[in-house]
């Protein structure tokens, strides 16, 4: 019984390898493929449905074999007629009739553009009435192996116009052969609707370019502004990936180089490198991977830089079916390297990092798509070729934005130094703000309160002499009318030195504090300027008061200090005295002059026992206070 078995199953293999693909061979043509009619009332198809092909393994079929139906046929839906690589041809039956009774013009679209060789035939199929053999109306040959004026359209698709008379019936006959991928997604629209569609897809090409040429000039910009390489590598890859999928799309074959196919054909790939070995550098400037710092993530980066360099240069010599299969894994194998080493930076806390590696998810999503549908992995390439675009946009705008926060950190870490480091780094600081000062001009303000520390005294808190010179100008400018007055004072610590050598420098910078709070309690007007001259002296201008206002105002700081001590912190108690000297504004003085008699009138004081005030309008007498 098990014999019986196996010889009967021997047998239906023989029936099925032998009588089967002669049956369907020998079904008619007509029978396998019913005519698609035409009506203006659809007038778009946007997918053929149940295709008939047949697939030539040896490419030694003709059309009038097709035909002829001695060769098994398949049918799929146009949206499925995708195939990986192959060295097979493929003959496609499309019969259509028009069923209006006037003439009609339509467009049969095929929506690869990446095929070398798509031979048209149009038949006549009813010339002279039912049953009669079909004539042969024409030959259209067209692919990116062929001259781009061979098409009878100038479009970046393959489109094949068709003119039906009343009730005419055309069968049209393809041959596809490609040394990639073959995707044979086929369409049927109206003339008006096939003009519609260009317009559409080369405004949304031109928008999405003319996008894509912003954001390269924007980098360039930067460029060129900040003579940094971040933004040059950005605007290289952006052209070169804008190359590749302009190639991709037949738009670089119809408008780039339309009388040359060889071209047509290396771009692809010689693109595709060229964005990729951009994308390192701009990593490794980016990300600063250098050798002393990350030595695995610089091996890694050159490593795919030196592959990179060999495959640009196959991509011009080697096969295209095998050059754009290698260059894809290389592509796809680089961005995950590129993108774990920005995951890596981003988890160490670098912000910019964490956007750099965000934009490759998006992208090396889409890009994963478009590669599976261009080597005829999955259906619906022109769909991924829009998904790609969006990807590779949102790339750009997450580039671009990294970019734009590294430059804003290194403004902040700018800020940082140089409020931290004060006048001993100012230098490096003004250096480092005039190289990003036209990036994004934030360091105005940062300069600004520079400005105010370099006029103040760090101990304390008064204007120091730079400070002085310009309050005194600006006083003394507002003063220069005839009825104006002014007072300028100068104080000075009594035996000072003594104190410093006998108690300590730290003592002594606490009593220095100790008679500017004294100074500021007793002169409390927003109007009068405040300053320590240096070491022991101490400045004061009185805008708006006479000199004998002032002088009670300075007697009154003189005996405050005579009479109060200064409590140290081991409790012990300190005695001082002061000593001034005071002029009055004059018509005619400066800042230097009215300083010059003041400071004239202080020595005097000194001279005359300390501890008492000189007035330069009395310089015959002496204020003294000692009783």
């Amino acid at each position: 019984m098990c014999l019986s078995w196996l010889i009967a199953r021997v047998m239906l293999g023989v029936w099925l390898m032998l009588v089967v693909p002669q049956a369907a061979m020998a079904q008619p043509l007509a029978a396998a493929c019913p005519t698609r009619s035409l009506s203006p009332v659809q007038p778009d198809i946007p997918s053929l449905a149940d295709v008939c092909f047949v697939r030539d393994e040896q490419q030694s079929l003709g059309p009038e074999d097709v035909l002829s139906g001695r060769w098994p046929v398949q049918r799929r839906d146009a949206d499925h007629l995708v195939f990986a690589h192959t060295q097979a041809a493929y003959w496609v039956y499309v019969p259509l009739r028009n069923s209006d009774l006037v003439s009609h013009a339509w467009f049969l679209q095929l929506d690869y553009p990446l095929l070398d060789d798509v031979d048209f035939w149009v038949y006549d199929l009813d010339p002279a009435g039912a049953g009669a053999a079909p004539v042969l109306l024409r030959v259209e040959r067209m692919g990116d192996a062929r001259p781009f004026g061979l098409r009878p359209v100038n479009h970046r698709l393959f489109l094949l116009p068709l003119d039906f008379k009343p009730g005419q019936s055309l069968g049209v006959v393809i041959r596809v052969r490609s040394n990639g991928a073959i995707n044979i997604p086929l369409s049927l629209h109206t003339a008006e609707s096939a003009l519609a569609g260009t317009q559409g897809h080369s405004l949304a090409q031109g928008m999405f370019m003319g996008a894509l040429g912003l954001l390269a000039i924007f980098n360039l910009t930067l460029f060129l502004r900040l003579r940094i390489l971040q933004p040059l590598y950005t605007a290289i890859y952006i052209l070169c990936a804008g190359l590749f999928l302009t190639s991709m799309s037949g738009l670089s074959f119809q408008y780039l180089w339309p009388d040359s196919p060889w071209l047509a054909n290396v771009s692809v790939p010689v693109t595709e490198v060229l964005a990729i070995l951009s994308l390192l550098l701009f990593t490794r400037a980016f990300l600063d991977v250098r050798s002393g710092r990350q030595p695995r993530h610089a091996l890694v980066i050159q490593c795919l830089f030196v592959v990179g360099v060999v495959l640009l240069a196959a991509s011009f010599w080697a096969p295209y079916a095998l050059i754009i299969k290698i260059n894809t894994v290389y592509a796809l194998v680089s961005m995950l390297c590129m993108f774990g080493i920005g995951l890596r930076h981003g988890r160490q806390g670098e912000r910019a990092a964490r956007w750099y590696a965000a934009s490759w998810l998006v992208f090396y999503a889409g890009f994963l798509l478009y590669s599976l549908a261009a080597f005829g992995y999955i259906p619906g390439f022109m769909a991924q070729e829009r998904w790609m675009q969006a990807a590779l946009g949102s790339q750009m705008f997450l580039l671009t934005y990294a970019e734009i926060m590294q430059l804003r950190e290194l403004l902040d870490r700018a800020l940082r130094i140089e409020s931290s480091a004060r006048s001993s780094l100012q230098h490096e600081v003004q250096a480092r703000t005039a190289d990003l000062r036209t990036a994004l001009g934030a360091l105005q303000q940062a300069n600004q309160q520079l400005r105010e520390l370099t006029l103040h005294d760090p101990l304390t808190g008064l204007l120091n002499r730079r400070g002085l010179d310009e309050s005194l100008e600006q006083v003394l400018d507002q003063s220069g009318r005839e009825d104006s007055c002014a007072v300028l004072a100068v104080f000075d610590l009594d035996h000072f030195k003594r104190v410093n050598d006998e108690y300590g420098h730290d003592v002594g910078d606490h009593v220095l504090k100790w008679v500017a709070e004294v100074l500021g309690n007793l002169l409390r007007r927003k109007s009068d300027v405040l300053a320590r001259f240096g070491g022991e002296e101490f400045v004061v201008l009185l805008p708006g008061a006479t000199l004998d206002d002032a002088a009670v105002l300075i007697r009154r700081v003189l005996e405050h200090v005579r009479l109060h001590s200064v409590d140290l912190e081991d409790g012990r108690r300190l005695s001082l005295t002061l000593s001034a000297g005071a002029a009055a504004w004059q018509p005619g003085d400066t800042a230097q002059s009215l300083f010059r008699r003041a400071d004239a009138c202080l020595y005097r004081a000194k001279d005359t026992g300390r501890d008492r005030l000189v007035i330069d309008s009395d310089q015959d007498s002496l204020a003294d206070l000692a009783s």
